[in-house]
């Protein structure tokens, strides 16, 4: 039998934003259970049901979804844990209501649960005498100990997990953690996100001194590939890195928080399944190539890829930029240094990677068999595509200006290509395209300005302002504000 690193290996769907449907729930429970993953923790930020209104039951239906859930979670290996984060908590009254919603999801098949205490308050007292209120780890290990011995009288396998108040950060470690890893049940798990809330790195040293003051192993509770609430514009689509071979010494297990796009975060998953499976001989790149061949569905491998390597900013370290920023930043050295567009090899690969760029995307969109996935990832392919045909109208605009034609309507689309992404509320690495726009309209400008002076007088095609910062010389005319003229 293959040895297991990690006891628990799981997900969670713990993320600020829509969460996911019901089919999408089922699918992923599967696609993990395949993948030799053993845990589905159920905690949405935007169920009422789950936060904001905790204490109200859930309609019959989504009871029913929660009943269906167990019994194709235990099919797949998978172990489903319903997790609730009771906000306002009120200690002298509210004990009733937390079992008894967890009572009706214990009905459902449910035997996992999870508490997330990083936001209860003692609402009870709000004395400068009361313990509970001038230190919550005390509310926060009562409530957990008495929820889980409660448990035990409906079903001693039931378990429980915890999320504090602080769950990330490195040693040294205040009293908060270490008076509720005094008093906290041996039995209850506790997660920690890492030395930050989003961790570039985990290490087995960070894991054991958390570990100390919790007096138990942490449950890794790892924030890639999530994307909710700052990090919503961007695509998490690169492999797990930064993850110390030897955590799994220093850990009870690890959880995953996933994307607000259910399917794109199979890629990622993939990719943390290698590292479960061989921490030692993890190799993220080339477990990230199988994970895209592996998601994207037949022929999709060279477009996706392509497409993906636009999508790796995140938490995670990545020294090494995307290809599309690289070609970008050596056409624009040829061109500052004196090239002439036609003559520099830089600007032609660039030009020949916008295309393929194109093509790429136009595969995704229109041929790629993962409609699930061309669903979740289309506003970033758009997004690609605007920056590339910014891209692609800059060159053009360069080459006129080279050729000493006129640009003004190829000028007009760079302006309106600059306007188009700056509405954009998706980001990829396309933008490293901006500098080469910038530059293409700064010299089509000093063109229309000192060599195409009727042109000028025709067509402003730049703001008062902006042409004003181009060239000093240049003033608003009182009795206008289309045009231009020379400062006397």
């Amino acid at each position: 039998m293959q040895r297991q690193f990690f006891p628990i290996r799981g997900v969670i769907e713990g993320f600020y934003g829509p969460f996911y449907t019901f089919p999408e729930r089922i699918d992923l429970i599967q696609f993990i259970g395949r993948h030799g993953y053993n845990l589905y923790v159920y905690g949405p930020k935007n169920d009422r049901q789950h936060r904001q209104r905790w204490r109200e039951a859930y309609p019959a239906e989504i009871m029913e979804q929660f009943a269906q859930t167990v019994t194709i979670a235990h099919a797949a290996g998978v172990t489903f844990c319903y997790a609730i984060s009771p906000i306002d908590y009120d200690p002298a009254r509210d004990f009733v209501a937390l079992t008894g919603k967890l009572h009706s999801l214990y009905a459902c098949g449910v035997r996992a649960f999870s508490l997330l205490v990083d936001d209860i308050a003692c609402t009870a007292h709000r004395a400068t005498d009361c313990a509970i209120c001038q230190e919550g780890s005390n509310l926060h290990a009562q409530v957990c100990n008495q929820l889980l011995a409660w448990l035990h009288t409906l079903d001693p396998e039931c378990s429980l997990s915890m999320c504090p108040t602080y769950y990330h950060g490195s040693a040294p470690f205040g009293s908060y953690l270490h008076d509720l890893g005094a008093q906290l049940d041996p039995a209850i798990a506790v997660f920690y996100t890492g030395p930050e809330i989003c961790s570039p790195t985990i290490s087995a040293e960070q894991a054991s001194t958390f570990a100390e003051p919790m007096r138990r192993k942490p449950l890794i509770w790892d924030n890639y590939p999530v994307n909710d609430l700052a990090m919503r514009p961007n695509l998490h689509l690169g492999p797990i890195r930064g993850r110390d071979a030897a955590l799994h010494e220093a850990v009870g297990g690890v959880v995953v928080n996933l994307m607000l796009q259910a399917e794109a975060s199979k890629i990622a998953l993939l990719t943390f399944a290698d590292y479960f499976a061989d921490p030692y001989s993890y190799a993220p790149w080339q477990s990230w190539e199988r994970a895209l061949h592996a998601v994207g569905g037949p022929g999709s491998f060279t477009a996706l890829r392509a497409f993906a390597e636009n999508s790796l900013a995140s938490c995670l370290t990545h020294d090494e930029p995307a290809l599309l920023s690289q070609l970008t930043e050596a056409a624009l050295s040829d061109l500052k240094g004196g090239a002439a567009p036609s003559g520099s090899t830089a600007v032609q690969r660039l030009a020949q990677q916008l295309n393929e760029l194109d093509e790429h995307c136009y595969f995704l969109k229109y041929r790629m068999t993962n409609l699930r996935l061309r669903e979740n990832v289309l506003p970033w392919i758009e997004t690609l595509e605007d920056w590339i045909w910014l891209g692609k109208h800059s060159l053009t605009l360069l080459d006129l200006v080279e050729r000493d034609q006129h640009p003004e309507q190829r000028l007009h689309m760079v302006e309106e290509s600059l306007a188009l992404v700056g509405r954009q509320t998706r980001q990829i690495a396309g933008a490293a395209l901006l500098p080469l726009a910038l530059y293409a309209l700064e010299h089509a400008h000093y063109l229309r300005m000192h060599r195409a002076q009727p042109l000028i007088d025709e067509a402003i095609l730049l703001s008062p302002l902006e042409l004003a910062d181009l060239d000093p010389t240049w003033r608003v005319p009182e009795s206008s504000t289309t045009g231009m003229q020379p400062a006397t």
